[in-house]
């Protein structure tokens, strides 16, 4: 799997604690995307799943997150990495710019293995009303077996949160969202 970056430990990017992991890779192009580098087709590092599980099992998570990039990009790798996740007992979180409409048409044996789905291309003009969500067209939805079970996106608080992280190297992370009006 091409991974761009990841965090040990977030509490703004899905319920609980959880792992965090961007891939690299996006050709959708959205207007004022924040994560731009992780975006470009070149880049990141290679890591096989079982190397993020390695990572993964050295602290207790709830679940893990997986944005972009965009994952649906790639297919393969983000199955098995989300198959091992409920292997390991985690509820997992997609990020994605695509639409569970299209993705249900195509990537449902994935989708069997998302416990959370954030859906839709990110729109800069749109203000969010999810915490989870980067803009207002955006839905945080539940599903089950690969079938939207609830549209959570009216239901969460919508405080938007971010974190700040200062790795030991002193590399400084920022994740989740800034209201900056």
């Amino acid at each position: 799997m091409r991974i761009n970056n990841y965090i040990e430990g977030s509490r703004v990017n899905g319920p609980g604690f959880r792992f965090c992991i961007w891939v690299q890779g996006c050709e959708r192009g959205c207007p004022g995307c924040f994560n731009q580098e992780a975006c470009k087709m070149q880049g990141g590092i290679e890591m096989a799943v079982s190397e993020i599980f390695q990572i993964i099992s050295r602290n207790k998570y709830d679940g893990i997150s997986v944005s972009g990039g965009e994952p649906f990009y790639q297919r393969k790798d983000l199955e098995l990495l989300l198959k091992t996740a409920k292997k390991q007992n985690l509820n997992t979180l997609v990020f994605t710019g695509f639409v569970y409409e299209e993705l249900a048409k195509e990537c449902r044996s994935i989708l069997k293995y998302c416990d959370y789905l954030v859906d839709g291309p990110y729109m800069q003009e749109l203000p969010s009303h999810c915490k989870y969500a980067g803009s207002g067209n955006q839905r945080f939805l539940k599903l089950k077996n690969g079938l939207i079970e609830a549209d959570l996106t009216s239901s969460t608080d919508d405080a938007i949160e971010c974190e700040i992280i200062i790795n030991p190297d002193g590399m400084v992370t920022t994740t989740g969202f800034f209201d900056i009006l």
